[in-house]
């Protein structure tokens, strides 16, 4: 019997996300995302700046970096030319993990 290796492990993983506004809880669920999933980098695309114990949270996490940018699809071709051969995620951080949780308790 035969076993094929899987050729996407050889790949780095790359996320991109975006958000309207970036908090803690968003950053405390990527941080997760990144340590079980093995993820190399995490860019976080928002329009604008984010409280300064966000950014410094962020800071402390090596493959987070927060881009502030107007135009999503710019800057998310800008990230895919730096990484060409990686496999890349995009990830809405309004609907992920413990923020999306938390808006569904009403």
């Amino acid at each position: 019997m035969f076993f094929k290796k899987k050729q996407n492990d050889k790949k780095e993983k790359i996320i991109i996300s975006f958000t309207q506004k970036l908090g803690m809880v968003c950053l405390r669920s990527l941080k997760e995302y990144i340590i079980k999933n093995k993820i190399t980098r995490c860019y976080i695309i928002i329009p604008s700046s984010p409280h300064p114990n966000v950014i410094n949270y962020a800071e402390n996490v090596n493959q987070i970096k927060i881009v502030i940018a107007p135009d999503l699809k710019q800057e998310i071709g800008k990230i895919k030319k730096l990484y060409p051969g990686s496999r890349i995620e995009i990830i809405n951080l309004e609907d992920f993990s413990e923020r999306n949780m938390m808006r569904d308790a009403i």
